[in-house]
């Protein structure tokens, strides 16, 4: 016997056996082939059958896809915490040596997370084995180490988004990072702990994955909602039943917002969720999706063969990315198999009128918008609609008349006084001239726009030798108003705004002597402080100026607008709004596009402001706060400095204006 041929027939045998491939796994094939659940009601190995809108996001994380940034606008229960799992699993068994963090709003938080969503997962999938950190998978004291270090070199590493800072010395490749819209605003004078953290990528640049997902929150602040734009918003699109006709649970409009029930203005035929009610209380068995093309009837036992691949559901993006490789996910929770979609409409029904149209507490409205819908929030119900302003035009008269007559009928006195307002803009000044009755009621006498052509050269109006001044100069010091009275008027006080051209307002102001006075706004105080309407501030020139808090009067105007009135009414409600029958809707309508938004700070204290979309015109809407504040920076010069009384003693105040016409105010 040679010694050396000793196990030489089992060694070929085992070379006969080996491979000469490498089967190379897709992130849904490895957790499909390793996860196991134990809690849910989905026990067993996992099947992305059940979620399959989930599977397209998961493959992201693939190393061979050269998707560099998920960015998932979600509803709630929508399999997203196995999601992000499932994308560390993926790491930990099919790609050694990969550095992986979770980030949380707190460091306590993603600690909790890893030890009770991460850890257990890797236990009850029969991976214990793979911890190199914790002996046999069973160290308790070790599962709260922060962190996780497995056979291979893989590393998952909890951390909390307040601490983004202290990141200086890790390179991540791939990023978890969970419900950014909780995250702050900025971490200290660091900045946005967004920015900050894929920062820590620079070294894995190339190969990086950024995940961000998050149920919305405001829209005006959300960071997800953000992110999802930066990407190709893609929506889970089904096939009917019936027709086969492509279409989303969810549409959505960045303008509009998201539909997920309607009626086609053109056919009258109702589209996506319906429900019956019987003495008021919804009749569960009845929700169903009808077709948004035949109108065919959709039920919940439907939603497994509606959103499977077989019947052709997948995700299409509706837009361009700001850069390549990155991808956003829209994914309301009517998708969810978790939970019925007559559950969401019960949610829906609690939080919203359908009488009324409008929520019956905003609070829960948002929690529904957010957790189901999966949209950002915003107080859409303060928008005054154009319908509702085109009804105080008044065909008694025009602009440049004054309707002495109507308004001794119906707003209480004749007109007491003209006010101007000025708003600047580089091509023109918009002007409103306004008339005031006693109660603040106002009628509208002009409205226009001094314009200058600057493509053939003109001047522009923020130059204090633009045409337009001087075109407003005669506005302010020539033009005479008549009543159809008889009554003869010019403008009392002008109010120009100075917060652009700044000092071309100032010079012309400081022409006169008083009654032309610029104006500037000011945010809202905090809700502990008083409210002050206006107050005066010294201009670096030497003369008087008014800083005007618009908001306060924008929540005492709206109301107003959306307020009808008709002669058969009778008498006008205080500080109610009248136009000419000649303005047109284009002007009009700059009253309607301002809508009032909820915003949180850094310690998470909320607040509502006025919000003006990019682009809107909302001329009118801001003169007609100057001149509600001229009218009572007029009546505070006239009880407070000059008669020298505590404060505004209004009934004084309009007996004082009419007695400067010299004929009765009625």
């Amino acid at each position: 016997m040679v010694f050396e041929n000793v196990g030489a027939d089992w060694v070929l045998d085992k070379v006969d056996d080996l491979t000469d491939h490498l089967d190379i796994l897709t992130p849904v094939q490895v957790n499909e082939a390793n996860r196991y659940l134990t809690i849910g009601r989905y026990k067993g190995h996992i099947d992305y059958n059940v979620t399959p809108f989930l599977k397209e996001i998961l493959n992201c994380f693939d190393v061979n896809s050269n998707v560099r940034e998920i960015n998932m606008l979600k509803g709630v229960q929508v399999g997203y915490s196995t999601l992000l799992e499932g994308g560390a699993l993926y790491f930990v068994l099919q790609v050694p040596g990969t550095p992986v963090m979770y980030m949380s709003a707190d460091k306590e938080l993603a600690e909790s997370r890893v030890a009770d969503n991460y850890i257990p997962m890797i236990r009850d999938s029969g991976l214990g084995h793979l911890y190199a950190n914790i002996a046999g998978g069973n160290n308790k004291s070790a599962e709260k180490d922060s962190l996780l270090q497995f056979v291979g070199g893989t590393t998952i590493r909890p951390f909390g988004a307040k601490n983004a800072a202290k990141m200086r010395n890790y390179s991540i490749m791939v990023f978890l990072k969970d419900e950014i819209d909780a995250w702050a605003d900025s971490v200290g004078k660091d900045g946005d702990p967004d920015k900050l953290t894929d920062a820590r990528c620079e070294q894995y640049w190339e190969v990086r994955k950024i995940f961000r997902g998050s149920t919305p929150t405001i829209k005006q602040t959300s960071k997800i909602y953000k992110q999802f734009r930066r990407g190709d918003e893609r929506c889970y699109m089904f096939n009917c039943i019936k027709c086969g006709f492509q279409q989303t649970l969810v549409e959505f409009d960045h303008e509009k917002g998201p539909r997920w029930y309607g009626k086609n203005k053109e056919t009258g035929k109702k589209f996506g969720f319906v429900w019956d009610s019987e003495k008021g209380l919804l009749i569960p068995e009845s929700v169903r999706y009808l077709c948004r093309n035949c109108g065919h009837e959709h039920f919940d036992y439907h939603k497994e063969i509606m959103l499977s691949e077989a019947n052709g559901a997948c995700w299409k993006p509706t837009s361009v990315p700001v850069r390549p490789g990155i991808r956003s996910y829209y994914l309301p929770a009517f998708y969810s198999p978790f939970k019925k979609w007559s559950e969401r409409v019960a949610d829906f029904l609690e939080a919203w009128d359908m009488d009324a149209r409008k929520p019956k507490s905003i609070s829960e409205f948002q929690v529904f918008f957010n957790n189901v819908i999966a949209w950002p929030f915003e107080v859409s119900g303060e928008r005054v609609r154009l319908e509702v302003v085109s009804y105080h035009r008044q065909i008694c008269y025009k602009k440049g008349e004054i309707p002495n007559k109507f308004a001794i009928e119906f707003a209480t006195s004749r007109i007491l006084f003209l006010t101007c307002q000025v708003d600047v803009h580089k091509d023109n000044l918009a002007v409103a001239v306004m008339g005031w009755t006693v109660g603040g009621r106002c009628f509208v006498i002009d409205y226009q726009r001094l314009e200058v052509d600057l493509d053939n050269g003109d001047t522009p109006c923020t130059e204090p030798d633009s045409p337009v001044w001087g075109d407003l100069r005669e506005i302010i010091e020539d033009t005479e108003f008549v009543a159809d009275d008889g009554v003869k008027y010019n403008v009392y006080l002008t109010l120009i705004d100075a917060g652009y051209a700044h000092d071309t307002v100032l010079q012309f102001c400081s022409d006169y002597d008083s009654g032309v006075v610029p104006i500037l706004g000011r945010d809202r105080p905090t809700k502990a402080a008083k409210i002050v309407e206006f107050s005066e501030f010294k201009t670096k020139i030497g003369t008087v100026g008014y800083n005007i808090t618009a908001d306060h009067y924008k929540d005492r105007l709206a109301p107003v607008l959306r307020r009808s009135w008709q002669p058969e009414s009778g008498e006008q409600r205080r500080f109610h709004f009248n136009a000419p029958s000649n303005i047109t809707q284009k002007e009009l309508k700059e009253l309607t596009v301002e809508k009032k938004v909820k915003s949180l700070d850094n310690k998470g204290n909320e607040s509502f402001s006025w919000h003006r979309p990019s682009g809107a015109k909302n001329e009118l809407w801001d003169l007609l706060v100057y001149g509600h504040c001229a009218v009572d920076i007029i009546a505070y010069n006239v009880c407070v400095v000059q008669h020298e009384k505590e404060d505004v003693v209004w009934p004084e105040f309009w007996e004082y204006m009419a007695a400067r016409l010299e004929i009765p105010a009625q």
